[in-house]
């Protein structure tokens, strides 16, 4: 579980600003991978980002085992009805350590997961309640939620760290050639595999229900977790673990932050043409 202190901030974030985004339509920019006619609302307010990322740190450390630094914290996204998200991974420059933290969704909405491909060769199913924050390593493993949101709202805010002696630059020309030269040749379809299709930056399976062939036989995973400082991990054990040096839930009440609306978008590079592909994973 995510501290209380700072889901009860988000949550009042979020409820404040619902009826003023729906009022004014403030959607975020359209991305390719999430598949839908109902553009997610956003609430963005670089203040509150930051202030979550950094007081966040601690607890993506503990469960690294590493020292990190923070990189971005992206949201509020506010998803709505009749949506689905491609399965995808994020960027490997800067997104290694990341955070989804569930802020709230709709009181009748569906169940709706969130699906990740773990290194034990196990499709994850994750039914997140309010206030759950689930740890991942998002460039390296596929997630997204293929199945169609039926619901009023679902947000969450993304929080992203990398190691402190990470060499993105590297990183990026390593995998750059890496790349074999016939890459972009096209394979003769194999009737036993099931097509896949590339969405931009995403990738989704057609044959299959929902689009996602992995859906076939999954781990599911329920909240809301254990509590604060609790880890309920898979990593091929099924064990509640403890995270070891951190702070106490009530000192991240320690820092009052009045958010406000954040009006001048001189900063909000997620917008326009300054978006990054990507950063918004």
């Amino acid at each position: 579980r995510a501290p209380k202190p700072i889901v009860d901030k988000l949550k009042k974030r979020l409820h404040d600003g619902l009826n003023d985004i729906k009022r004014k339509e403030i959607k975020e920019n359209k991305i390719a991978c999430v598949e839908t006619d109902n553009t997610p609302y956003f609430l963005h307010d670089r203040v509150m980002n930051q202030d979550i990322l950094e007081a966040m740190l601690p607890l993506h450390e503990a469960w690294a085992g590493i020292d990190l630094v923070p990189n971005n914290a992206y949201g509020l996204r506010v998803y709505r009805n009749q949506t689905n998200l491609n399965m995808h991974l994020d960027k490997s420059t800067t997104h290694i350590i990341s955070s989804i933290l569930h802020i709230d969704h709709g009181e009748n909405d569906d169940p709706w997961p969130i699906v990740i491909e773990d290194f034990h060769g196990n499709t994850n199913e994750v039914y997140l309640e309010s206030g759950d924050m689930l740890f991942y390593e998002s460039s390296k493993c596929f997630h997204g939620r293929p199945t169609t949101m039926n619901g009023e709202f679902y947000s969450s805010i993304f929080s992203h760290y990398y190691p402190k002696e990470w060499n993105p630059h590297k990183i990026q020309y390593d995998v750059h050639y890496r790349i074999p030269e016939e890459w972009s040749r096209v394979q003769k379809n194999d009737d036993a595999v099931e097509e896949l299709i590339l969405v931009e930056t995403s990738v989704k399976e057609p044959s299959c229900e929902d689009e996602w062939c992995g859906l076939k036989s999954t781990k599911k995973w329920y909240g809301p977790a254990p509590g604060y400082g609790k880890l309920l991990s898979g990593g091929g054990i099924d064990a509640i673990e403890t995270l070891e040096n951190i702070p106490e839930e009530d000192a991240f009440g320690a820092k009052p932050v009045d958010y406000e609306d954040d009006d001048d978008d001189d900063d909000d590079y997620y917008y326009g043409e300054e978006a990054h592909p990507g950063d918004e994973l």
